[in-house]
């Protein structure tokens, strides 16, 4: 069930080159690349949390274009559920809003995935896409 996971959701946003969308977190605790996304709060959807939290990470709107399913995962002794969508940008243009837990961002190769430090979520679907598990819409 649900409640026995802390719930996320995000976004898959990838470019007219077929790069994926990634935010680079920079704390005390984390070095890594992850997808833009966080915790589904009481009473929202994952699909509302997917657009509000790509909002607030990188100042743009998107419409969500397609479902790509859930996945669960442990990171530091919790666990978590994913919701994925695919995204694209509607209106904005994408820049860093929490510069105290995120460094930068770039549009990612899926090949490059392999040799760069990702999150415990993207370690997840990075597997997911490689494997054809989860296949990103065009």
């Amino acid at each position: 069930m649900d409640e026995d996971y802390v719930l996320l959701a995000g976004c898959i946003i990838v470019d007219d080159y077929g790069r994926m969308l990634l935010l680079h977190r920079s704390t005390d605790d984390y070095s890594h690349w992850e997808l833009p996304g966080g915790k589904v709060e009481a009473d929202e959807l994952p699909e509302a949390t997917a657009i509000r939290e790509i909002r607030e990470e990188l100042g743009v709107d998107v419409r969500l274009t397609k479902a790509l399913g859930s996945e669960v995962f442990e990171d530091n002794d919790r666990v978590f559920k994913f919701y994925w969508f695919q995204a694209v940008i509607a209106r904005g243009t994408v820049r860093v809003m929490e510069e105290a837990l995120f460094d930068d961002y770039d549009y990612i190769e899926l090949e490059d995935l392999p040799s760069i430090a990702l999150s415990a979520n993207m370690l997840v679907l990075e597997q997911k896409l490689l494997s054809g598990a989860v296949v990103l819409g065009s």
